[in-house]
């Protein structure tokens, strides 16, 4: 597998995304279409870390699985995150509490790089999702209340478009394309899928990406 110079990805992430601070620039994606005019009166804010970690053998990105018993997405490959809550003055700061209190990143010690483009759920969510870079030695502590597993995929997987399979499917009467990853056993789609291909979208461009 090619090797994602880490530099490199943030480089680009710091020119092509939005800043960690100031208004949004980039446009919205997802699955909108599926929400009706209640549904889009009452989309909710909530944001995810995108947590990537220098390994020796190359970065990756810290991915979740969620416990089956959730009210939404139950038991799907998901970043650490959820919703804006009341105490959060952000998706930055609700972001970062979310993924404290899920898998014990300490806040202090997360370098933040840029923000993706907000995807917005067919469940009724808008998720910013927050690049950051978490010590080399990060040791995962899940909260099994909230989190069931947790694994480790490496960013040069991920950041190359043939590992994206695109499928679809029938999903509240209409027809659904989405994004599929799956690695070493874990299936990687869905809402997640999509906030990955969007970054690499914004990133990468024909002949730029890992090989």
């Amino acid at each position: 597998m090619a090797f994602v110079d880490l530099e490199d990805f943030l480089g680009r992430a710091r020119l092509r995304l939005d800043p960690v601070e100031g208004e949004e620039r980039l446009s919205e994606g997802g699955d909108i279409e599926f929400l009706d005019a209640d549904g889009i009166a009452n989309i909710r804010r909530a944001a995810v870390l995108v947590p990537i970690i220098p390994r020796p053998a190359g970065p990756v990105t810290l991915l979740t699985h969620r416990p089956q018993t959730m009210k939404t997405h139950a038991g799907q490959v998901a970043f650490p995150g959820g919703k804006v809550d009341p105490v959060d003055a952000d998706e930055i700061e609700a972001a970062l509490r979310e993924a404290q209190e899920e898998v014990g990143v300490d806040p202090d010690n997360v370098d933040l790089i840029a923000r993706g483009a907000p995807y917005i759920t067919g469940t009724g969510f808008r998720i910013v999702p927050v690049v950051g870079v978490l010590p080399a030695d990060f040791v995962p502590q899940p909260d099994p209340v909230e989190v069931d597993s947790v694994f480790e995929t490496p960013l040069s997987f991920l950041m190359k478009a043939a590992n994206h399979q695109r499928q679809q499917t029938r999903w509240k009467g209409q027809l659904r394309h989405y994004y599929e990853m799956p690695y070493e056993g874990h299936r990687i789609w869905g809402v997640t899928a999509g906030i990955i291909r969007g970054l690499y979208e914004r990133l990468y461009e024909a002949g730029e990406e890992a090989a």
